[in-house]
């Protein structure tokens, strides 16, 4: 049975570069077991704001790690990346990225973001509805 390979375009990141990635067991036992770190990370529930800020750095730390490996890029690619593109930007990369691995294709990310933008201008919407404010 073959390894399945996937394409990916790093351009969300700020590098024109293409990448083919074997989506192996290894691999996204990783980035699995990255996934329940970030979300351990995020438990802010208990946590105080030094804790939280201390999470964020090495939730962010982890993810840029994990895309460093992954794609076998250069220190100079990582400093690349962080001295050009915001943290929403990054964010949303490592989202296209690790969805590209488990095998979502463009076009079905490009519809998971089109109806997430969808629901978040319906939600706002909803907050400032001025209907709901009046009187009668």
């Amino acid at each position: 049975m073959a390894v399945n390979t996937e394409k990916i375009k790093l351009n969300k990141f700020g590098i024109s570069k293409t990448v083919n990635v074997r989506t192996t067991f290894g691999l996204l036992e990783k980035l699995d077991e990255l996934d329940i770190t970030l979300l351990e990370l995020q438990d802010t529930e208990n946590a105080e704001y030094i804790d939280i800020r201390r999470n964020n750095l090495k939730s962010a730390r982890l993810k840029m790690e994990f895309v460093q490996v992954a794609f076998e890029l250069s220190d100079e690619d990582i400093e690349n990346i962080k001295n050009s593109i915001s943290p929403e930007q990054f964010g949303e990369a490592f989202e296209y990225v690790t969805l590209r691995m488990r095998g979502v294709t463009d076009e079905n990310y490009n519809v998971l973001v089109a109806e997430a933008k969808r629901e978040q201008e319906e939600q706002e919407a909803d907050e400032t509805d001025p209907k709901e404010d009046s009187v009668e």
